[in-house]
């Protein structure tokens, strides 16, 4: 193989396939990427009886990774590791499909940011027609507590399998969550905000998903070993955090706006996106004259940690400060589903009127 620039590195997309029907559209999927420099690595996974694929989707070649035996979902993303050849790395299951902007977005990203993983979010859409959005903006303290990225909206370097990072064979279902929860001790993640993926939640069998596709002791299961695996090093990264956070909390307490910024940096150098210290520099921001970075701030604090009430009633305060009434009523009306009976929500709307 020619060598390729260093400026259009190649990406391999690893499709670990049961042969479903529904591959042809997701081959479709990865032959429609403007990205120039794409490789679909199919994985066999449903094993020998695994049928030919095309050579090329679109102009992006394919290659076919048979298998005697059938595999799990991690022995099959091991296998398309050990057979991509790309730069970058991404994955796409056999039932669902990406835009065809998903590669070249989440590579400028990555070129833009220097980081060695880039994100996106999700767009699900359910056997019922329905849609909705999942996922969030990385924050390193909530990874260790729950999953919200998907493996096809993940972006990764090359690099970090040589880092060691590999899927581990033990966990048949959330073998994803494991492997973020390995690279992010190599790197920072950078989150696009793109929304170019799009996930078929109920169609697998994993009970990880969505609408049938969800057993809920299969999935407490595996999370509770997830969480037994890693609690070492989230145990680890809190001692760490703890002090930065009590810093600024002490700092925010005696109004030392500055030494309060300081505080809340060295946690998020400690924590990417921690929520608390995204939440103090809020305050920190608005003491300090700066409203809109202030609200930014609080934005992304309350998309971190989406089940805490205090943060969203927090930007609806902010929000109300520059007479966004419609939108902090809607914002504290949010925080009271997320939190039914959270009294300082309640007495805004109460104090804000009807719409």
């Amino acid at each position: 193989m020619a060598d390729r620039p260093t400026d259009t590195p190649l990406v391999s997309v690893i499709v670990r396939s049961m042969a479903r029907a529904s591959l042809d559209t997701a081959l479709a999927a990865i032959g429609a990427q403007t990205w120039p420099a794409v490789e679909a690595v199919v994985v066999a996974a449903i094993g020998a009886s695994h049928p030919a694929v095309p050579t090329m989707a679109g102009s992006h070649p394919v290659r076919l990774i048979a298998s005697d035996i059938p595999l799990s979902r991690p022995a099959a993303a091991n296998v398309g590791l050990d057979a991509s050849r790309g730069a970058w790395i991404t994955f796409l299951d056999d039932d669902d499909v990406i835009d065809a902007s998903h590669i070249e977005g989440l590579v400028g990203a990555a070129r833009r940011g220097k980081s060695r993983v880039v994100c996106a979010q999700a767009r699900v859409r359910l056997a019922d027609g329905s849609e909705q959005n999942w996922g969030q903006p990385f924050a390193l303290t909530q990874i260790y507590a729950r999953n919200f990225l998907h493996l096809s909206t993940v972006l990764f370097a090359r690099s970090l399998l040589d880092d060691g990072c590999r899927f581990d064979p033990s966990f048949v279902i959330m073998q994803d969550w494991d492997f973020f929860l390995q690279l992010a001790q190599h790197t920072r993640f950078q989150s696009t905000g793109l929304r170019t993926f799009e996930w078929r939640a109920d169609r697998g069998s994993s009970g990880a998903g969505g609408g049938g596709n969800h057993d809920d002791a299969r999935f407490a299961q595996f999370r509770d070993r997830i969480h037994a695996k890693w609690r070492p090093q989230r145990e680890a990264l809190i001692a760490r955090l703890a002090p930065a956070l009590d810093a600024a909390a002490k700092a925010v307490e005696s109004a030392d706006w500055s030494r309060a910024e300081r505080a809340c940096d060295d946690a998020l150098a400690i924590a990417q996106n921690d929520p608390h210290a995204l939440n103090m520099l809020a305050m920190v921001m608005l003491r300090t004259g700066r409203s809109d970075d202030a609200i930014a701030m609080q934005s992304l604090a309350a998309g971190v940690c989406p089940h805490e009430p205090s943060f969203v009633f927090n930007l609806a305060l902010l929000v109300r400060g520059r007479g966004e009434n419609d939108r902090a009523r809607r914002l504290a009306q949010h925080a009271l589903r997320i939190a039914p009976g959270y009294a300082p929500a309640a007495k805004l709307i109460a104090e804000l009127g009807a719409a």
